[in-house]
């Protein structure tokens, strides 16, 4: 009797097709002293850290409704690249029909290079291959303990625009700030929060290249302010943070006090946001895809370094065959002396990911997608009372070439929409076509004034092959 009793009270708990969430988070701060890491973020060369301000941490938020298992990963990190987050979906089961794994790097600048570009000299990797085996097995082993503690949840989600200035700032022209702010909340039914999903667009660099210790950045103290305030997990996602949006620190203060001031700010936008939701909704539907995108790699720095691009991605010929290797050492040298053609570049793949939530999407961007071309913003709309361009840009953008709506925001079509940079990968910033401007020599030297962002990224034919994956991915119909 004892045995039905509290089978009828399970499905009672947990009726069919009912969305189930469960929340946490594991600490990936290296181990100093034992993991050799260097900071990265600035330069082209590491710092080695001399402690820990705040833990580095993976927060992560497991859903199921019965027929999908979807696990959103936020990592405070510089990047993860796709082979890495494809040895995270192998060891943690979601490489499996019926999962999906969707990672994406705060991109913060004050942890580990995860990506091998900041290293001790120029050109030399930063990364401990142990520490990234271990935070994976530690992450694949979290996601494991959360199967077992999913409770029903209701969802509840808004957006809106959280004024940029004196929080963030552009740094190119145009100047186009992305001031939206969207969150979810996901609550059992008695109201109890199990997570907070935040997504924002700014680069988390109010510490700068002094800092030699180990920090999350701003979202830090979102996540801190947000669990104070409403219990549960806080999963802060990157935006649109390419263009580039940085910090507007105030002049003279203390970095870690703007942190705060900053992180403060985002906190408190969004839980007022969640006090007016934009919907609510006792349950969701789930709903995942990703469109593998090929690539390929027009960067000169890049490819001089190909060796890097092998840490990270599988190095494919024009066909799509595996790349052989002694082309790996010989297209640095044909591209040194001017001889590589465009027929004989290597190529990578990529990949863009779509989430649905019921009312709520999320677009997976795999790099440092520019704000204008999720937003438009073309007119000054979004200048926030900057100049739209300096009256001192020697290089200035011709807008009468900047491309004209729609905007990859008008295609995601629900009330609550996210766009996450940095997901499932790192190929650098993806830049509008139009303003795409590079040095034709091999190491892209001297770099334009106000072009820095040329040079970390793959290319300029990867903006057009990602947004059209994008486009895509919001006509497929959902499950």
């Amino acid at each position: 009797m004892f045995l039905i009793i509290a089978l009828i009270g399970l499905l009672a708990a947990r009726p069919a097709g009912a969305l189930q969430a469960a929340a946490g988070k594991v600490d990936i701060t290296p181990i100093l002293g034992v993991e050799h890491v260097y900071m990265a973020g600035f330069g082209s060369m590491g710092r080695r850290p001399t402690g820990v301000h705040d833990p580095l941490e993976a927060r992560i938020l497991l859903l199921s409704d019965g027929r999908l298992k979807v696990g959103i990963v936020s990592l405070d990190l510089i990047g993860f690249f796709r082979r890495q987050v494809q040895e995270l979906r192998r060891l943690s089961g979601f490489d499996k029909p019926g999962a999906f794994l969707f990672v994406a790097a705060t991109h913060t600048h004050s942890g580990p290079d995860t990506l091998g570009l900041w290293g001790p000299w120029p050109g030399v990797s930063g990364v401990d291959g142990r520490y990234l085996a271990r935070i994976e097995k530690a992450i694949a082993a979290e996601l494991a303990r959360l199967e077992k503690r999913m409770v029903v949840v209701g969802v509840v989600g808004a957006q809106g625009a959280l004024d940029p200035r004196g929080l963030c700032r552009d740094s190119r022209d145009p100047v186009v700030i992305d001031p939206r702010i969207a969150v979810l909340g996901l609550r059992t039914r008695t109201g109890k929060s199990v997570a907070t999903v935040v997504n924002w667009s700014c680069h988390p660099e109010v510490l700068g290249p002094h800092n030699l210790e180990l920090t999350a950045d701003y979202p830090a103290y979102v996540c801190r302010d947000l669990e104070a305030w409403m219990g549960g997990t806080c999963v802060y996602l990157s935006g649109a943070i390419g263009g580039l949006l940085t910090p507007d620190k105030k002049k003279g203060a203390d970095d870690w006090s703007e942190a705060a001031r900053i992180g403060g700010a985002v906190a408190r936008k969004a839980r007022r946001l969640l006090k007016k939701p934009d919907f609510a909704v006792s349950s969701a539907r789930l709903s995942a895809a990703s469109k593998v995108v090929s690539l390929p790699v027009e960067n000169s720095r890049y490819l001089l370094m190909l060796s890097h691009l092998v840490f990270g991605h599988r190095i494919l010929d024009g066909s799509g065959a595996p790349l052989a290797p002694w082309r790996r050492w010989a297209i640095p040298l044909e591209r040194l002396l001017g001889l590589l053609s465009e027929s004989s570049l290597p190529w990578v793949r990529t990949e863009v990911a779509e989430l649905s939530i019921g009312k709520a999407a999320i677009l997976g961007i795999p790099g440092e997608i520019f704000p204008e071309l999720v937003i438009g913003g073309y007119d000054g709309r979004y200048a926030f009372g900057h100049p739209l361009i300096a009256p001192g840009n020697l290089n200035p953008p011709d807008l009468s070439r900047a491309p004209k709506p729609p905007y990859l925001q008008s295609f995601l079509g629900v009330p609550v929409t996210m766009v996450v940079g940095l997901a499932n990968d790192e190929i650098g910033y993806i830049i509008p076509g139009y303003d795409f401007k590079i040095r034709s020599n091999a190491l892209m030297l001297p770099r334009l004034p106000g072009h820095y962002e040329e040079t970390n990224s793959i290319g300029p034919s990867a903006t057009g092959a990602i947004l059209d994956a994008a486009r895509e991915l919001f006509k497929r119909p959902r499950r």
